[in-house]
């Protein structure tokens, strides 16, 4: 019902027309269309962030087992896997990042179905990152975008599908 309808129909009170013309303003008002100075800090840290693991993706030699790249970091094998015998969910995205940074996208997703486009949207905010800092673009810029959502949904599937292949032993790992 449009406010102005609401206003001549005698069935409505006066609160329900001033609700129905606050919720119109509400539905129509955009999202904020400049980044605010935090918001550009935010972005310069996202950026930054993106562009070291980038970088060190590409320093990374991806280990030929296809998991464990992350151990030439210091950090320890994988707790999850060793107490659970099967792998956890993030097992193998370091060698796939490596592998992809080097342009080796099929030994990629061999070691993650998920991790070429993680990397490939990792690199997107390296890249996005200083065009919105000078554009002021907002932070959920990204997030408005009509394309994001069938990204993260093909993304995160594919996360789930190596994790499910890899219990059921139909890919490799160990």
């Amino acid at each position: 019902m449009t406010s102005e309808a609401a206003q001549s129909d005698p069935r409505t009170s006066s609160s329900d027309a001033a609700g129905a013309v606050a919720s119109e303003r509400v539905a129509l008002e955009p999202l904020e269309d400049r980044a605010t100075p935090l918001g550009r800090v935010v972005w310069a840290l996202l950026g930054a962030g993106a562009a070291g693991i980038v970088a060190l993706s590409g320093w990374l030699r991806p280990d030929p087992n296809g998991f464990g790249t992350h151990r030439q970091l210091g950090l320890p094998p994988c707790e999850f896997g060793s107490m659970t015998g099967i792998p956890c969910p993030g097992c193998g995205l370091t060698t796939a990042f490596a592998h992809t940074a080097h342009g080796h996208f099929i030994a990629g997703f061999t070691a993650h179905l998920m991790g070429p486009p993680l990397f490939l949207m990792t690199l997107f905010v390296a890249l996005y990152a200083p065009y919105a800092i000078y554009k002021r673009k907002p932070l959920l810029s990204l997030i408005d975008a009509k394309a994001t959502a069938p990204i993260l949904l093909v993304t995160s599937t594919l996360g789930m599908l190596t994790w499910i292949l890899r219990a059921m032993h139909v890919m490799p790992w160990r």
